[in-house]
């Protein structure tokens, strides 16, 4: 059986997304349009699909990493804030954007939140 350890993660992530554009349950809200990912990225996404690709992608790092949180999640899609002439400073990716990931996620049934120990994957996910 294939897992997602044997599958390189742009493939997985991409079908994935596609796989989740056909489900109703995901629907971009209205404000990822404009949103941008975090506090390091200049502009909002240029793909008009990217809500889909992070709910893949969120899914995936679910899926590897066993009981993770939003916290964590932060920290994996944060990046680091161009200051000018200052040294470049770590900062964490947007949790909003995450947390409504996570919560279509769950409504869809894919993860489960479990008390202490974050989100896992479910086996419909």
């Amino acid at each position: 059986m294939t897992t997602a350890y044997d599958v390189p993660a742009d493939a997985l992530i991409k079908k994935m997304a596609e796989k989740l554009k056909k489900d109703k349950t995901f629907t971009p809200p209205e404000w990822s349009r404009f949103v941008k990912t975090g506090a390091h990225a200049e502009n909002p996404p240029m793909d008009p699909d990217w809500w889909y690709v992070r709910c893949a992608s969120i899914l995936r790092k679910v899926y590897i990493r066993k009981g993770i949180g939003i916290e964590r999640l932060r920290a994996e899609y944060g990046g680091k804030k161009d200051k000018g002439s200052k040294p470049y400073h770590a900062v964490k990716g947007s949790g909003s954007i995450i947390r409504k990931a996570l919560q279509q996620l769950e409504k869809a049934g894919y993860v489960t939140k479990i008390k202490g120990k974050g989100r896992v994957i479910t086996p419909k996910g």
